[in-house]
């Protein structure tokens, strides 16, 4: 666990999304939960104390199972998300791609945890909005923002106080960042207003803690492979033939160490995110 401020704390070595944490008058605020039980069941126990009041608050960042998952082991809380995140989970599990998860900790021989997994039904969230919300627990505010971009609910939440940005999935540090829900559009332009806020840290929904020039950096990868996909449209490729060009290649990563069956995923997830940049590509040339 990584203390960033006064208040403010983070841990990026679990398996799959980054998690916060806030400490408040009122009791700890959770900025995402881990997907594996025990991971959980770790960091609820370095956090926990951290309050006399215990854990109060979870905040969901988004539908994607990384970030939800795990909202099945954390009790007895007031569960924060973006309106689509509850239209998502009421689906059921297929829906934000729980099964990746389980069958991927099933690859690698922890049978019993994707057991838990399955066997744990993800709660709805009691305390939904569209677009914004401001909550007031002194002595931080926490700004809450659906921007989008990743997918229709990604969501980030600033601290002003302390300066701290939990980006969600809006900024991500690492080689690839996932577009199978993606609007390549709203993702650039969420990094354009991450870049203009007043921060000094970034918590990014996967990768090490950073500051801006993450942001700088993801949006010019995203800006790279939405101008090459317009030109693709331009030229009068169609979608098969845009989608196969060995250009965006070098944006395709998967870490094998999670096994084969991650990585066949990570391979359909690309080419989806690819095939809806096309689709967004032609839109916006008004093909």
């Amino acid at each position: 666990m990584k203390q960033l401020s006064a208040h403010l704390y983070a841990e990026t070595g679990y398996d799959w999304a980054n998690v916060g944490a806030a400490v408040t008058e009122k009791g700890v605020v959770l900025l995402d939960s881990p997907v594996r039980p025990t991971d959980s069941k770790h960091w609820q126990g370095e956090v926990g104390t951290l309050s006399s009041l215990g854990i109060q608050y979870l905040i969901a960042t988004d539908y994607h199972g990384d970030h939800t998952t795990g909202a099945a082991f954390v009790k007895d809380v007031h569960f924060i998300a973006p309106e689509y995140v509850y239209g998502e989970i009421s689906k059921g599990d297929n829906a934000f791609s729980k099964e990746i998860f389980t069958e991927t900790l099933r690859d690698l021989g922890h049978v019993e945890e994707a057991d838990e997994i399955v066997d744990a039904p993800v709660p709805l969230p009691q305390i939904c909005f569209e677009d914004t919300l401001k909550i007031h627990l002194s002595p931080l505010t926490f700004e809450i923002y659906r921007k989008g971009g990743h997918s229709p609910a990604c969501t980030s939440v600033f601290v002003p106080e302390e300066g701290v940005l939990f980006s969600g999935d809006v900024v991500i540090n690492g080689p690839s960042a996932g577009m199978r829900d993606a609007n390549l559009g709203e993702w650039i332009e969420a990094l354009s207003w991450v870049e203009g806020l007043n921060l000094e840290t970034i918590v990014p929904g996967h990768g090490e803690i950073c500051g801006k020039e993450v942001a700088r950096s993801l949006r010019d990868r995203l800006e790279d492979i939405f101008g090459n996909m317009k030109r693709l449209v331009g030229e009068g490729k169609d979608e098969d033939e845009a989608v196969a060009d060995p250009y965006f290649l070098k944006y395709f990563f998967a870490d094998e160490t999670r096994g084969e069956y991650w990585v066949q995923q990570r391979k359909e997830t690309f080419r989806e995110g690819l095939e809806r940049a096309y689709r967004e590509a032609k839109a916006t040339q008004g093909a």
